[in-house]
């Protein structure tokens, strides 16, 4: 983390799982101030609002109060990613906040959604290494 403030690198994190920020809320809280970027699904969103006492489920607050979290590296705002399945991706970034609708896809032709977020996070990061804006780091994700 202090690398990537000290050469202003961009620093990404996924929440990952709804469990981890109630069993590593501490080792979370200490990587928090570097990330630049932070991923999440609505569920591991919501858990993290609830663990870290942000007294909302609503996404749109949830990604502003995390945005809003101590940040070492001020030359870059922070992005906060929500994805929802099939509902729409919420980007909070620049103190504003964005819906992306999803590409509807047949119940017929999804085989496996494991690995979907990271997937997401892949094409929306190759995107943003290329200064894409967001809605094509979004369209790409």
């Amino acid at each position: 983390g202090e690398h990537a403030v000290k050469e202003n690198k961009c620093f990404s994190m996924n929440f990952s799982a709804p469990f981890l920020s109630q069993f590593f809320k501490d080792p979370m809280q200490s990587v928090l101030p570097y990330c630049d970027i932070l991923f999440g699904n609505e569920d591991e969103a919501r858990a993290f609002a609830k663990d870290f006492g942000f007294n909302t489920t609503d996404l749109h607050q949830i990604a502003q109060k995390v945005a809003a979290l101590p940040k070492k590296n001020t030359q870059r705002s922070r992005i906060v990613i929500f994805t929802q399945g099939a509902e729409p991706t919420v980007v909070f970034k620049d103190g504003k906040v964005k819906e992306y609708p999803v590409i509807p896809i047949a119940a017929k032709d999804i085989v496996d959604t494991n690995g979907a977020g990271d997937a997401f996070v892949g094409g929306f990061l190759a995107e943003y290494v290329l200064g894409a804006d967001s809605d094509k780091c979004v369209q790409n994700g």
